[in-house]
């Protein structure tokens, strides 16, 4: 038996807690326009086919591109509007010629009979041998199978023939499917794509999604290979995203963005922009840049795949994603605002707009007028407004007051108030929000408030709108910050019989303030008077909108330079979930405003970069403080501390953070005990355990450069939390523990000996965790 030596301790807690961010893979790139046939209504590119002439004007585009995705209904014979056999032997042709793989997006799910419950894009599973011998006769090669929203539709759907699956019975069902296309291409690559959020059915679609990755692999064996999320780009998706972007991580899965436009959009060149913005708010403003990037469309637009040097094509939108990346600061001291700009070498960017704008992110808002802008879908004659509570799937504490809306649009108008309170409108809900009218300097409203728990809609009148006409919905409306999330005005557009068909939306935000804009030096640089803003806390973003060949920037700064946790910020420092945490836990925490970048010389450092952190009242010690990080546009902090012994017996801490003076927000933790998480790494296989060999060097795949584990062999696990004696399964057999026990600040020591039986990757369970690991064990 080994115990860890105080300096290899040191060594672990410094290269795992501080949770450096991994090297990126490289990007995969999808391609999956859409052809106008019978089974889509004749929506999509009309020049479809011509992508795979040898003369083809997208020599760029198709360089950028690995895989091209197909729909099914173009392989089946039997759907209306299929290609012929001529056809997808060209297709096949073009593609391996140009070296780019061929994937299709299968619904894998066969309905059951009886009762006969099944319904919607993830059932499909009886096309299976259809798609795989026509594309075998035909020279095709299948390489990648994209499931098209299985579990989406197979468990979480509630409407008419719903299943209401656990995930292991979706997961059997598509793979006795999946089974029928591998008989045909052995080798084919599975991975998932389902909605993001998915809460129009569950509120619990987050924890359910996570179930459903862990059915998948425990049913078939194997993680998915990748998991792409089709995007609800109307509400406040960014956190969404990020959920399920960790919850991915964890398990080592690549995930994807599919990037396209939104089906309001009326014309090629606005869904190419709306695409365009998508994919630059996401990874030019933070977010982790996706493993996939999936240019797809099931939309009418864009009517046009060619030429790829025309801006509203849909090869035009693959180049424009390969344009060079930019790089914006932003620092305010005062009433000044500055910064610059460069490309991805560090080289300064001259004469480059940069528009500065601010919003309140404290206080009761402002009143402003909200645009909402879109195009009347064909066939629609009227609709209805909707203030939406917590009742559209967003969920959040609402502040607000409504004072009128003006629908504007070529050949109908429409005005509607509260200057006879809520007569004329219907509120509905659970009757819990409060929602009553008022009158106040800029006129007469319905004030609204809610906590997380209450909800409502506040429906209007029918009003005519024009089919197809473009129309402005302006709404004049106070709105908190703290409303931001909590969910939207809409535009509901109504069938015939007075049924929702479809709806814009725009989410509660409080206003943006213009602030001005200004132009780089030939240097790079920046600055701009800023006029003190009345709006207590407040965010000021710079903003730069690209050009055709380089890419858009942002930087955020905050006005309120006290330091803040949000609501989500404290996690487990092995692996960063949101559980609960026992006393002797490494935690880390993210927020703004923490100090200065530091790191500790002794286990007993409580003050760190100016910062001290305390839980329930008691001191806790901090290891590391990273001081602001600017990352994609955006400026962060991060710590890494130690609960205290002190709170052993505790249910709940307030977190409080404290520099110069200045305590942040308290931010409540659950505390518990019997839990306890593994560190992790990440490696060309993915995010693996802390699992050491008795040398101290790390447990991993041969594939990954990496030593296995022997059958027998004793091991060594890390981890924090509490560090009692656990069971531990490897492979379903039970491990012998040899030794348990915290060898340093806040870190567990678990000897095991590997089960003589296992072989291969073995799932790795320990009973003190919420978590199955992956284990590498070398063949007997």
């Amino acid at each position: 038996m080994r115990i860890l030596s105080r300096f290899y301790a040191a060594l672990l807690i410094g290269s795992v807690c501080l949770a450096q961010p991994p090297s990126p893979r490289p990007q995969t790139i999808w391609f999956c326009p859409t052809v106008p046939a019978d089974w889509n209504n004749f929506s999509g590119s009309v020049d479809y086919l011509d992508l795979f002439n040898p003369s083809a004007p997208w020599t760029t585009a198709s360089s950028h591109v690995q895989i091209f995705k197909m729909y099914t209904q173009m392989i089946v014979p039997s759907v209306p509007g299929s290609l012929s056999d001529s056809t997808l032997q060209q297709i096949f042709a073009f593609l391996d010629s140009h070296h780019i793989a061929l994937a299709v997006e299968f619904g894998p799910l066969t309905p059951s009979v009886p009762p006969g419950c099944g319904m919607g894009e993830g059932f499909g599973g009886q096309t299976a041998i259809p798609i795989a011998t026509r594309i075998q006769r035909l020279g095709g090669n299948l390489q990648y199978i994209a499931l098209d929203e299985p579990f989406f539709f197979g468990s979480l759907y509630t409407g008419s023939n719903a299943c209401n699956w656990t995930p292991q019975q979706v997961a059997v069902n598509a793979l006795q499917n999946i089974a029928q296309i591998r008989a045909v291409f052995p080798n084919v690559i599975v991975g998932d794509i389902e909605p993001i959020p998915a809460n129009i059915y569950s509120k619990d679609w987050l924890n359910q999604y996570a179930a459903w990755m862990d059915a998948w692999r425990a049913a078939s064996g194997a993680p998915f290979s990748f998991f792409h999320f089709d995007v609800n780009w109307t509400v406040d998706w960014k956190p969404k995203v990020e959920s399920v972007r960790q919850a991915l991580a964890q398990r080592g899965i690549p995930f994807g963005m599919i990037y396209n436009g939104w089906q309001a959009d009326s014309t090629d060149a606005s869904w190419i922009d709306d695409s365009k913005s998508h994919f630059a708010t996401w990874e030019a403003q933070g977010g982790t840049i996706p493993d996939h990037v999936i240019f797809q469309s099931w939309y009418a637009n864009p009517r046009h795949v060619l030429p790829e040097t025309d801006p509203t094509t849909f090869t035009y939108l693959i180049d424009s994603y390969f344009r060079q990346r930019t790089k914006l600061s932003l620092d305010v001291a005062s009433s000044r605002a500055s910064g610059s700009l460069v490309n991805s070498q560090g080289a300064p960017i001259a004469s480059a707009p940069i528009a500065l704008t601010a919003q309140a992110t404290s206080g009761s808002g402002i009143v402003s007028n909200y645009v909402l802008s879109g195009s009347v879908p064909s066939s629609v004659t009227q609709a209805i407004i909707q203030i939406c509570v917590n009742a559209c799937g967003d969920v959040g504490t609402t502040d607000m007051n409504v004072y009128s809306f003006q629908y504007e649009s070529s050949g109908a108008q429409s005005s509607l108030n509260f200057a006879k309170g809520i007569t004329g409108w219907s509120v509905n809900g659970n009757g819990t929000a409060v929602v009553e009218p008022t009158s106040d300097a800029n006129g007469k409203s319905v004030q609204i408030s809610a906590t997380t728990t209450q909800q409502t809609f506040i429906n209007s009148v029918p009003i005519p709108v024009i089919a197809g006409s473009s129309y402005n919905l302006t709404i004049q409306a106070r709105v908190s910050p703290s409303s931001f999330g909590s969910g939207h005005f809409a535009l509901v557009f109504l069938g015939a019989a007075g049924i929702e068909i479809s709806r814009a939306a725009l989410e509660f935000s409080p206003t943006i303030l213009d602030l001005g804009t200004t132009q780089t030096a030939s240097d790079g640089t920046y600055r701009l008077s800023v006029t003190p803003l009345n709006l207590g806390g407040a965010q000021l973003r710079a903003a730069y909108s690209g050009a055709g060949t380089l890419w858009p920037a942002f930087a955020s700064s905050l006005l309120d330079r006290s330091p803040s946790i949000p609501m989500n910020g404290i996690v487990n420092a092995a692996d960063f979930k949101f559980e609960p945490l026992p006393p002797e836990t490494w935690f880390t925490i993210f927020g703004q405003n923490l100090g200065s970048a530091a790191q500790w010389s002794s286990p007993n450092t409580f003050t760190l970069g100016g910062a001290s952190v305390s839980v329930c009242g008691t001191p806790a010690a901090i290891s590391y403080n990273s001081g602001p990080v600017f990352t994609n546009g955006a400026t962060g902090w991060q710590m890494n501390a130690l609960t205290p012994n002190a709170i052993a017996g505790q249910t709940t801490c307030a977190v409080v953070i404290t520099v110069g003076g200045q305590a942040s927000p308290t931010v409540t933790v659950n505390i518990g005990s019997g839990v306890m998480e593994l560190f992790s790494f990440t490696s060309s296989a993915g995010s693996l355990p802390v699992i050491t060999h008795a040398n101290y060097s790390r447990v991993g795949p041969s594939s990954a450069g990496l030593v296995p584990a022997q059958p027998g062999e004793a091991v060594i696990a890390w981890g924090t939390g509490d560090c009692s004696t656990p069971a531990i399964m490897a492979g379903g057999e039970a491990a012998t523990v040899l030794f348990a026990g915290r060898v340093d600040a806040g870190l567990c020591q678990f000897n095991f000996q590997v089960p003589s039986g296992s072989s291969g990757e073995e799932q790795l369970k320990i009973s003190t965790s919420p978590s199955v690991y992956s284990l590498s064990v070398a063949p007997e």
